[in-house]
């Protein structure tokens, strides 16, 4: 096996121990010979040295795009993999900066479960509100990469597609970067392997993920309002539009699409959902602390309760 990693290292100043312990748990939990090829193009000056000191570490000379969010992030990615591919790895295994294996083999017993009609793994977020593969940790194989060439956002007229209002229905997500994988095998028939949350322990249902007992996931340390979805609560009129939208589809008149829009936007007042941000933070700052201050305590806590 011969592994190439995949991170776009968006990181916010101050989460400079977050990129060593992440680096750290790569290293020490990974037993293939590996390479991380990383994108850092806003990456700060001493965290962007903090890359170059490792050997394992290839810092890409990419080109610079005024796409943020999942579209930068996409953007970025998919030239990784491209750069991986180029230097004969077997497979690729994708991480944001705020997630990393936790336990020796990972990379071995998760390729081990692919195969032609199963080529990828990923995490899952949530499957009641995001049940899609996830970037926070992916493995693929490269024959899948090379054949189907799949991508991780998906076009204007991909979206529009009667097979994708099909695919929302069948399995609800937010339409971010992962999203082009996970359409592609429902509309080819390939299986992929899913990896859960298996927390046994937790201090948030989000912020502090193990998946599949694997990888830990700490959640939007590089987002500067801390949101995901669901995080609004399921009974908002906002997550009832976004759940039954594309079942609706076009059954209803345009006029009446519209009137449902206008009326769930003003539905949730921007006070709350500001209330909504600061309850975010104050979480993910919580797990944070808890987790730099003792890493393996705390991995263990999430893993076994």
């Amino acid at each position: 096996m011969k592994l190439g990693i995949a991170v776009v290292y968006l990181v916010r100043e101050g989460n400079e121990r977050l990129l060593d312990l992440h680096l750290e748990s790569i290293r020490k939990h990974t037993d293939v010979p590996y390479a991380i090829y990383a994108g850092a193009n806003r990456l700060g000056a001493g965290m962007r040295e903090t890359l170059r000191r490792r050997p394992e570490v290839r810092i890409l000379d990419l080109p610079v795009t005024a796409l943020r969010t999942s579209e930068e992030h996409a953007f970025y990615l998919e030239q990784l993999i491209a750069a991986a591919l180029d230097d004969g790895v077997s497979h690729v295994a994708v991480f944001h900066v705020d997630s990393f294996p936790i336990r020796p083999g990972w990379a071995t017993e998760t390729a081990a479960a692919l195969s032609d009609g199963r080529p990828f793994a990923a995490a899952v977020r949530d499957v009641r509100f995001d049940d899609k593969p996830f970037t926070a940790f992916m493995l693929i194989r490269s024959e899948f990469l090379r054949e189907a060439r799949p991508r991780f956002l998906l076009d204007g007229e991909e979206r529009r597609s009667a097979a994708y209002r099909g695919y929302r229905r069948r399995f609800p997500h937010h339409p971010d970067s992962g999203v082009g994988f996970g359409f592609l095998a429902y509309r080819e028939g390939l299986e992929w392997l899913p990896l859960e949350r298996s927390n046994r322990g937790e201090d948030h249902a989000h912020f502090g993920s193990i998946y599949g007992d694997t990888v830990f996931h700490l959640g939007a340390a590089a987002w500067r309002r801390k949101d995901f979805p669901g995080s609004r609560g399921p009974t908002t009129l906002l997550d009832l539009r976004a759940r039954l939208g594309p079942a609706l589809g076009r059954a209803l008149p345009a006029g009446v699409r519209a009137r449902l829009k206008r009326a769930t936007s003003r539905a949730v007042p921007a006070l709350d959902i500001e209330a909504k941000y600061a309850a975010n933070e104050a979480a993910f700052e919580f797990v944070r602390q808890r987790l730099l201050a003792d890493p393996e305590a705390y991995v263990d806590h999430l893993r076994f309760g």
